[in-house]
């Protein structure tokens, strides 16, 4: 049924353009026919005309089987091009229009998790966009079931959008995806998605993840995860035990800056309660999943070993849940380069003395997050680096334990130049840090 009302669409649009010879206005139109399936998956059609020859390029997935079909004119030349988007190739058409003016040619792919969904909020992003200068752009996505729609956006900017029913349209620069763009849509469904609770046994403890039964092959990766980092992560923290829970939400607009979180006051529980993490991950390449998983847990993890998730200790909690998380992910064979490659860069003003990094013991970056983390990062990677690594670090949490765990820098420091065998404080005093 629906496959019918697609082909009617794309005749339709077809039929719109044809007559115009479009000599006088842009390059050619591309138009993004994008239907999204209950579950989220879409199905892409991208419809190219132009009205004399020429060229195009645009951006094609590289892990999903796409094909074209030209039904007017003909195609002269196809290149495809690796480009610096990960999951996408920079593909180049040569063409000529047919006897009537007019070239056409559909190109054809799907679209896993098109759409995410938590309960009645849903989230959609396009694939990656890709347009010539001068090229006619438009999106037009049919989303199953969309109720309220609260932003469309254009990398990130609000944009004006038509709507119909459970379809929408969107006129897209040609500068907005010359490089690569993208359109998202934040919205609610008219009925709630279903919610089950996946649970998987991983050393001695349980993982409970709550999510759509469609997220089930996503949660057993999760669970996946844990099992493979559970090795290194046992050595640094001891036995996993008990339930580690796990909840989904949603980024808003294009925002994807927050990959998970855990609440100070599960942290302050003792480690308890679920972690939440963004559902968009599901699209991002190797490495972030996998950080992000084991990063969560290292801060319910600190705060069973006596780390509160208090504002003088936020810097301790991030740098190591990042430094443990780089160094299982990659001790397991998980490819972590990126993200070490943009820490370590980050962590250079640091190293080469340009900015101490003891501004982090008051935790208050008010929009400059990532030069937080960075810092904290460099510190944790600094002290475990020159003192056995993931072994120092095992060390530290050991003496924390020992000493009914810390609240403060001070005690902190103590315990950190116990686990050393050296005296820290002169050291931090010239991060910057306050240390009496």
């Amino acid at each position: 049924m629906y496959k019918r009302a697609l082909l009617l669409a794309i005749a339709a649009i077809a039929a719109a353009l044809a007559p115009q010879p479009l000599s006088a206005g842009p390059a050619g139109t591309l138009t993004y026919v994008i239907d999204v399936s209950e579950t989220g998956n879409a199905t892409v059609v991208m419809v190219f005309m132009a009205g004399r020859g020429g060229s195009f390029y645009t951006f094609l997935p590289r892990f999903e089987n796409w094909s074209y079909v030209v039904w007017s004119g003909s195609l002269d030349s196809l290149e495809v091009k690796n480009s610096s988007a990960y999951f996408y190739y920079n593909v180049s058409f040569s063409y000529r229009p047919g006897p009537s003016g007019v070239f056409g040619m559909n190109i054809t792919y799907s679209f896993p998790y098109a759409s995410l969904y938590v309960g009645r909020r849903g989230w959609f992003m396009t694939p990656l966009l890709g347009a010539s200068p001068g090229l006619g752009l438009a999106v037009e996505v049919r989303i199953r079931g969309l109720d309220d729609v609260y932003a469309v956006t254009i990398n990130g900017v609000e944009a004006e959008h038509v709507r119909s029913g459970e379809e929408l349209k969107v006129e897209v620069p040609w500068q907005a995806a010359a490089t690569g763009g993208r359109v998202t849509v934040d919205y609610t469904v008219r009925e709630p998605v279903g919610e089950e609770v996946f649970e998987e046994r991983v050393g001695g403890a349980l993982i409970r993840i709550r999510a759509a039964p469609f997220y089930r092959g996503f949660a057993h990766k999760i669970a996946g995860i844990l099992e493979r980092a559970r090795p290194v992560l046992e050595r640094v923290f001891g036995p996993m035990a008990g339930v580690v829970e796990f909840e989904f939400f949603l980024p808003k607009r294009v925002d994807l800056s927050t990959y998970g979180y855990v609440m100070g006051e599960d942290v302050n529980a003792g480690g308890k309660g679920p972690i939440h993490l963004n559902l968009a991950l599901i699209r991002f390449k190797e490495g972030y999943l996998e950080t992000t998983v084991v990063h969560e847990y290292v801060h319910l993890a600190l705060g069973a070993a006596g780390v509160p998730a208090n504002r003088e200790l936020r810097w301790f909690h991030e740098g190591v849940a990042q430094y443990v998380s780089l160094e299982a992910c990659e001790e397991v064979g998980i490819d972590v380069s990126d993200i070490r490659a943009m820490l370590d860069n980050m962590s250079e003003v640091f190293r080469r003395g340009l900015i101490k990094p003891g501004f982090v013991e008051d935790w208050s970056p008010a929009g400059n997050e990532a030069s937080y983390y960075a810092a904290s990062y460099y510190i944790v990677s600094e002290l475990a680096e020159r003192r056995g690594g993931l072994d120092f670090i095992r060390r530290v949490v050991e003496e924390i334990r020992a000493r009914g765990g810390v609240s403060t820098n001070n005690e902190l420091v103590d315990a950190l130049s116990a686990a050393a065998g050296e005296d820290l404080a002169p050291l931090f005093r010239s991060w910057g840090f306050t240390i009496s």
